[in-house]
């Protein structure tokens, strides 16, 4: 039941560790085909703790340098020194892209302590419907 709900509107997609690999096949169908991207805006916020962990990272850079409607912000909650992205957990993030926007759609996997923080978040802080945020846990 993880899949794309609503093409053409504006959707943030929030996964940590091996979660994103559903949300990858979502985001490369979408931007496969411009008729279903298109006035969409769309973020991906994938967090790990390590550098090393960040699955697919090149070809998520590579859909955000060729559509400008593509958001990739990858972050680390133990990122080394070096490490110049986002930090912290994808919640802390999500919160600031979401702002007051409320006509999107939220797409989350990972783990249950992440899924249901984020959730939480949408729904009773910034006052989202439940229909409007679909999820998938693996833990």
């Amino acid at each position: 039941m993880f899949t794309l709900r609503q093409r053409q509107q504006d959707s943030i997609f929030i996964s940590t560790g091996t979660g994103v690999a559903p949300i990858r096949g979502m985001v490369r169908w979408l931007f496969q085909d411009p008729s279903r991207h298109l006035g969409g805006e769309y973020w991906l916020v994938y967090g790990t703790r390590h550098e090393t962990g960040l699955y697919y990272g090149d070809e998520f850079l590579a859909i955000e340098q060729s559509f400008p409607n593509f958001h990739y912000i990858p972050t680390l909650s133990r990122g080394g020194n070096a490490w110049p992205g986002c930090r912290g957990y994808v919640q802390d993030h999500v919160r600031e892209i979401v702002g007051t926007r409320r006509n999107m759609q939220a797409y989350i996997c990972g783990l249950h302590q992440m899924v249901d923080a984020n959730r939480k978040l949408l729904k009773e802080e910034l006052g989202w419907d439940r229909r409007q945020i679909v999820f998938e846990r693996y833990d």
